[in-house]
Parts: C-alpha cells; sequence; structure tokens
C-alpha cells in the first residue's frame, strides 16, 4: 500500500509543478518506462541479451501509424501492436530459442537492420528516411497533442505494465526465468522449460515495446528510422543497466536517465558531451554499481539502518 501511495505522490508532482514542456517530456519518460521494463523481463530477469528492443519499439509505432491511417481508433490500434508484436517476435524467437548471450544479441541485431532496411525502403508505406507524421490519440476529451493530456493517457498503460511486472515476480513463471538467468543447465535439471521459458521472456518484452513505439508515436506525433535504430536499443539497455536491472524501480529511473539526462545536456549547450558522459558512467556502474541506482540506494539505507546487506532474488 506504502508504494502505491508513493507512485501516485510522484506521478502527480509533473502537472502540478512543472510547465508543459516539462510534462511533455514526463510522458515520454511514461512511454520509455515500458520499454524498458519489457527489456529488463528479458535481460533482468532471463539473462538473455537483446540489441532490437528499439526495434520492437519501432514495430508499435508504424504498426499505430499504418493503422491510424485507416482511421482507426486506440482500441483497435493498440490491438493491432500487441498482435504484430507477438507474431514478429515469435517470427524472431522461435528459430533461435537455443541460443543466448551473445549469439542471440546478434540475431537480434540482425533482425533490427533488416526492419530499419525495410522501413528505409518502403518510403511510400512509412515515409522513408524522411520520417512520418503521426495523428495523436484522441480518448473522449483527452488528446495526445497536448502535454497533459499526454501525461494523463500514458500513466495509465505506466502504471498497468508495473503493476504486471512486479506481479510477474510472484509468479511460477517468474520464477521460472530467473532460475533461466543464473543457469539454464540447473534450470533444465530441475524441470524448467528453458526454451519455453526464454520464448516467453521474448514475447513479453516485445509487447511492452511495442505498447511503448504505441505511446511514442502518439505523444510526439512523428516518427523516423534513428528513433528506433542500434543506438535506441543500447540506450535502453544503458537504462536497464543503470536504473538496476531485474527491479520494477530501476525501469523508472532508467527511463528517466535515457530521457532526460540527454535534455538538460541540450539545454545546457553541450548534446556531444551526453554519450561519453553516458558510456562513462556506463562502465562505472557496471563495474562498482552491478545493482545500479537501485542497489546503491538500498545499500546506502541497510549501512544507515546498521543491517548487514543480504544475498537478495530479483524484486
Amino acid at each position: 500500500m506504502t508504494r502505491v501511495v508513493a507512485f501516485i505522490a510522484i506521478a502527480a508532482v509533473p502537472p502540478l509543478l512543472f510547465d508543459d514542456y516539462w510534462v511533455f517530456m514526463a510522458a515520454q519518460v511514461l512511454a520509455f518506462v515500458i520499454a524498458t521494463m519489457g527489456l529488463d523481463v528479458l535481460y533482468g530477469r532471463t539473462g538473455q541479451m537483446s540489441l532490437a528492443h528499439a526495434s520492437f519499439m519501432g514495430v508499435g509505432a508504424y504498426t499505430t501509424y499504418l493503422v491510424g491511417s485507416f482511421g482507426h481508433g486506440p482500441i483497435v490500434q493498440l490491438s493491432a501492436v500487441a498482435a504484430v508484436s507477438l507474431i514478429t517476435a515469435l517470427v524472431v524467437a522461435v528459430p533461435t530459442l537455443r541460443l543466448s548471450g551473445l549469439r542471440l544479441a546478434l540475431v537480434t541485431l540482425a533482425f533490427g537492420e533488416l526492419l530499419a532496411w525495410w522501413i528505409r525502403n518502403t518510403a511510400d508505406l512509412t515515409g522513408g528516411t524522411q520520417g512520418v507524421s503521426v495523428d495523436p490519440l484522441v480518448i473522449g476529451r483527452l488528446d495526445s497533442s497536448q502535454p497533459l493530456h499526454a501525461y494523463l493517457i500514458a500513466l495509465v498503460p505506466a502504471m498497468v505494465a508495473t503493476a504486471l511486472a512486479a506481479h510477474l515476480g510472484r509468479t511460477q513463471l517468474g520464477r521460472r526465468m530467473l532460475a533461466v538467468r543464473d543457469t539454464e543447465l540447473a534450470a533444465e535439471s530441475v524441470g524448467v522449460a528453458v526454451a519455453r521459458t526464454k520464448i516467453t521472456a521474448f514475447l513479453i518484452s516485445a509487447v511492452y515495446a511495442g505498447v511503448a513505439g504505441w505511446l511514442y508515436a502518439a505523444i510526439t506525433g512523428f516518427i523516423s528510422p534513428p528513433d528506433f535504430d542500434l543506438f535506441a536499443s543500447v540506450y535502453l539497455f544503458v537504462a536497464v543497466v543503470i536504473g538496476g536491472a531485474g527491479t520494477v524501480i530501476g525501469a523508472w529511473l532508467g527511463a528517466a536517465y535515457i530521457v532526460l539526462v540527454p535534455e538538460l545536456f541540450t539545454l545546457a549547450g553541450q548534446p556531444n558531451l551526453y554519450p561519453i558522459v553516458g558510456g562513462a558512467l556506463l562502465a562505472i556502474v557496471a563495474l562498482a554499481v552491478p545493482d545500479g541506482i537501485v542497489g546503491l540506494g538500498r545499500g546506502a539505507w541497510r549501512r544507515f539502518k546498521g543491517v548487514r546487506d543480504p544475498q537478495e532474488g530479483v524484486r
């Protein structure tokens, strides 16, 4: 109950304290929260590397554009995004179900490059390298072209995605994912269907990314290939690692980092410094604080309370 109250209090901060520009940025953070949480299911909880997570955001974004261009509303768009994301993920995951680590990462990288090639070479359908404008989501009196409305529209899916991800850790599937992450051989020896678990994690991850792409397209009103390229996928991976892999709170912190920090560098007139600082911070976190910001905060809290740091599973 305390966590619910804390989330509600935090969610009320942007529209109450900030102007439209920062409320608009907060709406983008919510979209990336969903994407980061999806990658966390795949990497943080199942130990599988993907370099095409942003590509699945692209699948959701371009599906939204194509379905919306026929005049369909949010429900049809969301249903189409979920279906296309699932089908695409199955096409990628099933042939590679026995792969893991670097080999799986390379396969997902190939998929991302193939999707980018398709977008660039189907300009009549997708706008190609020039990108396309996406109609805003209109839900009742809410219109995603307005910052406050965009924030409110994105808040509901973000909260639902958070609740589902938090619940996943308490289910049999969540425990099987942790077993696969720790060691596939041991997991298989106790009856865990490793391949099925990995595919399920990949499907969940893809749907999360697709929904994030749906929101991102509606909030920004414009999409283009660079929004979903390899660098975008790397930034999502950075978000998971810096926030704290395997934690719901870490997904929120990581999403805020990859959306707001580059913007702060841009406003300071030093946009080129972000990749350098981001890379250095990632190296520091990976070497010194493997549990990310969440792990650092929990460690500091335990030291403050005078409690010895015990071994923990994924929250």
